[in-house]
């Protein structure tokens, strides 16, 4: 979470907070027929009733909608903070969750969505995440495309929220749902948003429709330095959130087995909803908990139960008040340390080290106090040095520091 932080901030990112209870009213009808399903929604015991945040986008919406005045536009935010929904709990799909967002609100230029998709590049890269595919698509041509094909406005959010599940159902079962709503040519609406094998080829295919949007778009990436590997231009991408107008994203790993780990989009009128002012925004949120759990299948996250460095042993009662003091020597000096709180037998604090990696287990028995040193133990080979108490903080730092 630190990591993803600093880059959001390397690129001029400012943090903020939204409130988690919210009337229902600025949550609801925000996402379409599926996120009003899946949003916590209750009457608290004033009969207000109230909900908690789906996602952040539109909470974000509605903070730059009041104070739009103060900030300095374009606004380019970050938030990270959890958000809920009613979904059945399974590997990469949680009730409650963090959600990591980058926006940038007040700007219509596609070099906003450029640079996000440099920074997507960027997390990934300090996360030493491989393989990462961003699919891009836009709004605006897919409802072009539909309307070639005698699909009525009216029913485009439906159309395209059946499209937006093709990953998960399959192709021909989106033709079937398609069909079911009377779109006879199902087949080659999809045939037609089906991608070449490059990006090149994929917008020659769609040669007929306006592809402007994403040929721009293209380009700041490249002047950006984005790789061009790492780019997907997929007409499927549909991302089933009615507010999205623009280009969209989504990004998956082929190392992952559980759905996309980042995604977002283009939004314009999302503001106006509440308030008479309109900006339009980009954005898009990080997965937290879906990162976590592709660096544990690629074995890219070390697991630790403590950040501590040393753990200081109190040998018996005698050696009590040396124990704190050197303990306090530690913790005032900067070195992340922890105390163990009783006499016990060493052997039992080695095991509670060791439980909890840290790597020194610091000991003042009888001789050392007598000739003011201190064992030094290194629990992962458990070999030991005896230095002077005053030369502890200056022999952890520089160990650490060598390394």
């Amino acid at each position: 979470m630190e990591i993803i932080r600093k880059t959001f901030e390397q690129f001029g990112y400012s943090p903020i907070e939204t409130p988690i209870i919210c009337p229902a009213e600025t949550i609801l009808g925000k996402y379409g027929e599926e996120g009003d399903r899946l949003t916590y929604s209750f009457k608290d015991r004033g009969n207000r009733l109230i909900a908690l945040p789906y996602d952040l986008t539109v909470p974000f919406a509605r903070f730059v909608a009041a104070n739009y005045q103060d900030l300095p536009l374009p606004f380019k935010r970050y938030q990270i903070q959890r958000v809920w929904r009613a979904e059945k709990p399974q590997q990469g799909r949680l009730r409650e969750f963090y959600q990591c967002d980058i926006d940038i609100i007040g700007s219509k230029s596609l070099i906003c969505e450029a640079e996000i998709v440099k920074m997507i590049v960027a997390v990934f890269e300090k996360l030493l995440i491989p393989n990462i595919t961003i699919k891009v698509n836009s709004r605006r041509l897919m409802n072009v495309i539909l309307q070639s094909f005698g699909i009525n406005q009216s029913n485009t959010i439906s159309v395209i929220r059946i499209i937006d599940k093709i990953t998960k159902i399959g192709e021909e079962v989106v033709v079937s749902e398609l069909q079911k709503m009377g779109i006879d040519n199902a087949k080659m609406v999809i045939e037609t948003l089906t991608r070449e094998d490059t990006n090149k080829g994929t917008l020659k295919k769609l040669a007929a429709y306006d592809t402007t949007e994403l040929g721009e778009f293209l380009s700041y990436c490249d002047s950006l330095g984005v790789p061009e590997k790492n780019l997907q231009i997929d007409p499927t991408l549909a991302r089933g959130l009615d507010y999205y107008t623009g280009l969209t994203f989504e990004v998956i790993s082929t190392d992952a087995n559980f759905g996309s780990i980042c995604a977002g989009g283009r939004y314009d009128n999302l503001c106006g909803l509440f308030s008479d002012k309109d900006f339009s925004g980009v954005g898009v949120a990080f997965g937290f908990e879906r990162i976590m759990l592709l660096l544990e299948q690629l074995k890219l996250f070390r697991s630790s139960n403590a950040p501590s460095q040393a753990l200081v042993t109190i040998f018996n009662e005698n050696s009590v008040k040396d124990a704190l003091q050197t303990y306090s020597n530690l913790i005032e000096a900067g070195v992340p340390s922890e105390i163990y709180f009783e006499p016990e037998k060493l052997s039992k604090q080695f095991k509670f080290a060791d439980k909890k990696q840290i790597p020194f287990v610091l000991i003042q028995g009888p001789e050392e106090q007598e000739k003011g040193e201190i064992t030094i133990k290194r629990m992962q080979n458990g070999k030991q040095k005896n230095i002077p108490v005053n030369q502890l903080v200056t022999y952890l730092t520089n160990y650490y520091e060598a390394k």
